[in-house]
């Protein structure tokens, strides 16, 4: 299935709900570039506490987080350089607004030479967001 094929399949409010995930990736990839990864996690694990920032993205306490999830997998396709780290901010945000505890987990190694990274999400639940292969 095409992306245009999963844009058309959306409900209104899974637009809605999609179309603010697609400013908050944004705002978060530009926050990772000016400060560190843990300032921004720290930043939002904080602000998830604020009863007015917890509705945000609007609509989002109305859908499990395994619905949220494809959501959130689109919207940060809008961040190519850094998309996992994005993606895993963006869930981290949505567990805590939830009250659930939940952290991202940033995976290095260096392979044949070459340096390869991956960040998920992982929740009291487990993981969250992303396929075990990705992480193995």
């Amino acid at each position: 299935m095409t992306k245009l094929d999963r844009l058309r399949r959306l409900s209104l409010r899974d637009f809605v709900v999609l179309t603010q995930l697609v400013a908050f990736c944004g705002v978060t990839a530009l926050a990772l570039r000016a400060i560190s990864w843990r300032r921004v996690s720290e930043m939002i694990i904080s602000g998830s506490r604020v009863t007015g920032l917890r509705r945000f993205p609007l609509f989002h306490l109305s859908y499990a987080i395994e619905n949220l999830s494809p959501l959130v997998e689109m919207a940060s396709s809008v961040c190519p350089r850094n998309r996992c780290l994005v993606r895993s901010m963006i869930l981290l945000w949505l567990l805590r607004a939830r009250g659930e505890s939940a952290e991202v987990v940033l995976g290095v190694r260096k392979r044949a030479g070459v340096f390869e990274a991956h960040a998920w999400t992982v929740s009291e639940r487990g993981l969250v967001g992303d396929q075990p292969e990705a992480i193995a």
